[in-house]
């Protein structure tokens, strides 16, 4: 159901999906730039919603100001920035009206593209609000690109996964610029690997070690050093572009899709739901 809420002067919309019998677990899905909650539920087939039918999981699209959101990264000309949007307050805000609504004890998130910016943002300026996180098609910022609110030391660890195309013509799996052409770059934006050890840097996890879970994929893993720490999966995808793999037929713009799996899965097993 599409909802809304005020703050900061400013009417916040977002899709709430609710499962018959919720279970206390939240999960904030961000939409990828231009799209909404109701985009992105089509976007994935609905299968994350199904997803949150059959494990319990109440599940809130945040939709973004001008179909964006504010993230992590220095570059990023669209009005959320221009306006200067507290996404991070947003954020809160569903979380808190979760929490009263359906009693919601853990929280995790998965965003898309400018989305999974949102998700990288949270982890930073957002510490211990996310029980776990998923972030699809979007690495770290490069140099001052990376540019939350606070430093990396407020970072608090946390399990994420990163699922990455490694033809994605947006967010380069190698690293480069981001965005859809030079004259609406998102800035330079570290590689996927990269991001991925980052964060198990963050997280206090070694690794990697590589599984091949599919002809076309494979999963490198860090699994925490010590009690402190968390996982990382880093999901690398040989010739999938800038889409998440739920078994539908995607604009060609965005590159290739995988039928080797559905992400609702491997972030269902993930999150250990």
């Amino acid at each position: 159901m599409k909802e809304s809420l005020e703050l900061d002067g400013r009417t916040r919309t977002f899709v709430t999906v609710e499962p018959e019998t919720p279970t206390g677990e939240l999960l904030l899905f961000f939409h990828g730039s231009l799209q909404s909650g109701s985009v992105m539920r089509r976007f994935t087939a609905n299968t994350f919603d199904e997803m949150a039918r059959r494990t319990g999981r109440v599940i809130i699209y945040p939709e973004g100001v001008d179909r964006h959101f504010n993230d992590a990264r220095g570059t990023l000309p669209v009005k959320a920035r221009e306006l200067g949007i507290d996404d991070v307050s947003f954020a809160h805000a569903l979380v808190e009206l979760a929490r009263e609504r359906y009693g919601i004890e853990r929280t995790s998130a998965c965003g898309y593209s400018n989305g999974g910016q949102m998700v990288l943002r949270l982890l930073f300026d957002a510490p211990g609000l996310l029980h776990s996180a998923c972030v699809f098609a979007s690495t770290l910022g490069a140099g001052a690109n990376h540019a939350p609110s606070n430093p990396d030391s407020a970072y608090l660890p946390t399990p994420v996964l990163l699922m990455h195309g490694t033809d994605d013509p947006l967010a380069p799996y190698e690293g480069g610029v981001a965005g859809l052409d030079a004259t609406r770059t998102r800035g330079e934006v570290t590689s996927a690997p990269w991001t991925a050890a980052r964060l198990a840097d963050l997280n206090h996890a070694a690794g990697p070690e590589r599984t091949h879970l599919f002809p076309d994929t494979v999963v490198d893993r860090w699994e925490p050093a010590d009690a402190t720490g968390a996982p990382v999966e880093l999901v690398s995808v040989e010739g999938m572009g800038h889409v998440i793999p739920s078994g539908n037929e995607l604009d060609p713009r965005l590159g290739k899709n995988t039928d080797s799996f559905i992400a609702a899965e491997l972030v269902e097993e993930f999150f250990g739901l």
